[in-house]
């Protein structure tokens, strides 16, 4: 039966998790800033700002890819529809290419085609342009990073208090995994992060595969701790459970 009262140690667990997803975002804000004071710029030179004004951010964006390591597989800047002079819809985004120099993601972005990528319909950008504030999705299977289970992590970019776009990385679960499965380890029994759906994003035993879906977790009858994951990005929980539990 699930305690009233989450005691210390899954407490401290899910505070550890908050802390790994407020890191990346701290790493993303050095990109928000470069990129506001870019478009800020051209607003003080009286001209509307360009995708060149987004290329001279390349620097920024590969100084961070090699500073973060496996941990971000993509980072970049994702504009707003039309808040470019040059392009309806643009993204300077830039993924790690294995030993090799970064690479720039490209996506068809033209609405007439077929497989025009509309990515202003994806939550990741829906939720900070409606909402706000940051969000992490996944974990998913994302085809542009040779197939590699993600989180996504974005947030809004404004200028002058308007909505221009969002800053955001790739994170591999993997990598993220192996930052929150140390303070898993401490937790007695089998203790699970999971996502509001369900999803597994990591966990202290082979039992359970990250991605794989748990529904039977979100349910009080097999958890004998919880306790949420106090970050306002995520809807994440910890659950601890006794193998007994599952039959």
């Amino acid at each position: 039966m699930m305690t009233s009262t989450p005691a210390t140690g899954i407490l401290q667990c899910s505070a550890s998790i908050r802390d790994a997803v407020e890191s990346v975002f701290s790493a993303l804000a050095v990109l928000e800033a470069a990129a506001r004071e870019r478009l800020s710029a051209a607003g003080r030179e009286s001209r509307h700002p360009g995708t060149s004004d987004l290329a001279a951010l390349r620097p920024t964006i590969q100084t961070l890819l090699r500073e973060q390591g496996e941990r971000f597989n993509g980072t970049g800047v994702v504009m707003a529809p039309d808040a470019l002079t040059d392009a309806a819809f643009h993204l300077e985004w830039w993924q790690r290419a294995g030993d090799q120099a970064a690479r720039p993601l490209r996506l068809n972005l033209d609405p007439r085609s077929e497989s025009f990528y509309d990515y202003t319909l994806k939550p990741w950008f829906v939720i900070p342009r409606d909402e706000g504030h940051g969000t992490v999705m996944g974990p998913y299977v994302d085809l542009h990073c040779a197939g590699l289970y993600i989180l996504t992590f974005t947030r809004p970019l404004t200028v002058h208090g308007e909505f221009v776009g969002v800053v955001g990385a790739d994170v591999p679960v993997a990598a993220f995994e192996q930052i929150v499965i140390r303070s898993l380890k401490h937790l007695g029994g089998e203790a699970v992060v999971i996502t509001s759906e369900g999803r597994v994003l990591a966990a202290n035993t082979p039992t359970w595969a990250v991605g794989e879906i748990a529904r039977e977790l979100l349910g009080h009858e097999a958890a004998v701790e919880r306790a949420a994951v106090p970050a306002p990005e995520v809807d994440w929980s910890v659950v601890r459970v006794e193998s007994s539990a599952l039959g």
